[in-house]
């Protein structure tokens, strides 16, 4: 339920909610012309449902960003997204491009407003070629229809993210994804033969080749715009590698006194040849908070779930070679009942979000050599910030690993929740202790990038000004941070920002969870 006293200033008061602004605006007209006026909205309504993704942000970040569109327009096809971004390079309208939102980093917010195109409206399985191994997609076709589409028909999409029932293919290329299946087959980065992108001037391009390897062939189109979060071009189509499915997907959960242990046992794990599918772990804060959601949940210390997936004779053989391993850090194997339970419950981490009613989540990257030291250093920083929430992440690749900590907010509470943000800040600062490096820079976080690239963040600057001249691809992301009136925010000024934000968090009372009879309202 939106509340009227938590709008945003643009918004606030205006007390007709469904009636467009203004309906024969020049604006309005135009794009209206383009796609059709029941693909355009200038409704407050629609605009301020599209001013957030997962996480909340206070109404109060508007005082810095222009978080509410101007209008939303749902575009049909390549054709329609070159027309419009034509228009907006004339005109010098920001364009933000967004996904199934289902990221909490603020990447599909505007910071100036302007026009937000809706890729969920491109949602077709346009090809599904046997033969040459690879589906073509619209951007917005959700990840976990294509899953069970192509497991239907015998074939393994050979990674996803664990938010598939709300993610979007093109969501997730923008954000340069690992996921379920990236430990085997790797992140969506090496899952991709080419893609379709419109440039700021309208300009339709293929980047790579459907049939074959697209390595030897000139300039790595495709990885330039793999994590770009929308900044250089707007996907409009995504050629991805498929896998014949495999004879037996098998999950395998092992319970642990603690995530040390849980750490050591993954560890060691990653330094034999045996390749699971998936590798994901869980503390026993996750379970205690599903527990007071109302579900039935274990009191555990900590959870590893083990998925393997290929011929069913070769599965025996690293299952047991994997249970002596897990054994020897005092892990007990689970039912085969319960971890089917827990690879079902693989898309619903975050349900612990109706607690808050929000949730907050801080991604990062680190190497498996220090997982135990950084899963320590994780439950420490939701102890210091006084935040109810749980360590959980997944094994990437056999020498990195994604954290993907969260805490339950409340963004009803104001004060609360803007100090609440600095999570994420001192998650990331935890990962550079330990040789890693954030997992995401959306809205806020664009500081981070020179810390992990140095003099390159030069080279991407210059890349962003050749593609994007007029800068109105989801301006005031990813290589820069800038106030809706001009200003920048450097990088220092942010982060004594947030550290500020952390002092305040430590001085509040500890969170509490809002809901208290396990209802939604």
């Amino acid at each position: 339920m939106i509340e009227l006293n938590n709008l945003p200033n643009e918004v606030e008061n205006d007390s007709n909610h469904s009636k467009d602004r203004d309906a024969t605006s020049e604006i309005y007209k135009k794009l209206a012309n383009i796609v059709g006026e029941e693909r355009v909205s200038e409704s407050n309504l629609d605009r301020l449902l599209y001013s957030h993704d997962l996480a909340p942000l206070p109404k109060e970040i508007s005082l810095a960003f222009k978080t509410v569109p101007d209008i939303v327009v749902k575009p049909r096809d390549a054709t329609d997204v070159s027309r419009i971004m034509e228009y907006a390079v004339k005109n010098n309208v920001p364009v933000t491009p967004r996904g199934g939102a289902t990221w909490a980093f603020g990447g599909v917010v505007p910071a100036f407003g302007g026009i937000v195109l809706d890729m969920g409206s491109m949602q077709e399985i346009l090809e599904i070629n046997k033969e040459n191994l690879f589906v073509t997609v619209e951007p917005g076709v959700n990840w976990k229809k294509l899953y069970d589409t192509l497991l239907n028909k015998d074939l393994l999409i050979g990674a996803y993210p664990s938010s598939a029932p709300g993610a979007s293919v093109g969501g997730w290329v923008n954000t340069g994804g690992v996921g379920v299946g990236s430990y085997k087959y790797g992140g969506i980065n090496q899952l991709i033969r080419s893609l379709e992108v419109v440039l700021s001037d309208g300009t339709i391009i293929t980047t790579g080749c459907k049939n074959v390897l697209n390595n030897s062939s000139g300039y790595n189109l495709t990885d330039l715009f793999i994590g770009s979060e929308g900044t250089l071009g707007i996907i409009t189509k995504v050629i991805l590698k498929v896998f014949p499915a495999p004879e037996e997907i098998r999950p395998t959960s092992f319970v642990f006194l603690d995530l040390e242990e849980a750490g050591k046992a993954i560890h060691a794990l990653t330094r034999t040849n045996i390749t699971p599918y998936h590798i994901a772990f869980l503390d026993g804060a996750h379970f205690d908070l599903l527990r007071e959601l109302g579900k039935n949940a274990p009191k555990v210390g900590a959870m590893v779930n083990i998925i393997f997936g290929g011929d069913s004779k070769i599965i025996d053989i690293q299952e047991k070679a994997t249970e002596k391993i897990m054994a020897k850090y005092g892990a007990k194997k689970a039912t085969k009942e319960f971890a089917d339970h827990e690879w079902a419950e693989r898309f619903f981490e975050s349900r612990a979000r109706r607690l808050g009613p929000g949730l907050l989540v801080g991604e990062s990257f680190c190497p498996v050599s220090q997982i135990v030291e950084m899963s320590k250093r994780s439950q420490d920083v939701l102890k210091k910030l006084k935040m109810k929430g749980a360590v959980v992440g997944i094994i990437a690749d056999p020498n990195t690993v994604l954290f993907m900590t969260y805490a339950i907010s409340n963004e009803h509470k104001l004060i609360k929740s803007m100090a609440s943000m600095a999570l994420v800040k001192k998650l990331t600062d935890e990962a550079f202790k330990v040789g890693g490096r954030p997992g995401g820079f959306g809205l806020l976080f664009s500081g981070n990038l020179k810390k992990i690239h140095g003099k390159g963040v030069f080279v991407m600057d210059d890349i962003k000004s050749t593609l994007d001249p007029h800068y109105i691809m989801n301006p005031g992301k990813l290589i820069e941070s800038t106030t809706r009136f001009g200003i920048p925010i450097p990088g220092f000024a942010m982060a004594v920002g947030m550290n500020i934000l952390a002092i305040m968090k430590r001085m509040m009372p500890a969170d509490k969870t809002v809901m208290k009879n396990h209802e939604t309202k």
